[in-house]
């Protein structure tokens, strides 16, 4: 299980995945660690769906919508005129 990591220049495995784990494990404590990861979960949910608000919002700023050729009907008078000028 290799993972590529671009910013270290070569590839992590499996050792020193569970290396750091190890290590998290002994700066934070079994008791802080299911905390850190429902946080780290919540965070992760969140900036997903902030890129996927901003892809939506640039996709449809690229395409706006349509214009349709013919005007909208006029709505029509709410009442009759009254006769009330006539004098």
């Amino acid at each position: 299980m290799m993972i590529p990591l671009a910013f270290f220049g070569s590839s992590m495995g499996a050792g020193e995945i569970l290396l750091i784990l190890g290590v998290v494990l002994l700066l934070f404590g079994a008791e802080r660690l299911p905390a850190m990861a429902r946080s780290l979960g919540k965070a992760l949910e969140n900036f997903r769906r902030a890129a996927r608000d901003l892809t939506h919002d640039l996709m449809d700023s690229q395409n706006p919508p349509q214009v349709s050729e013919t005007p909208p009907p006029r709505p029509l008078p709410s009442k009759p005129p009254s006769d009330e000028r006539k004098g």
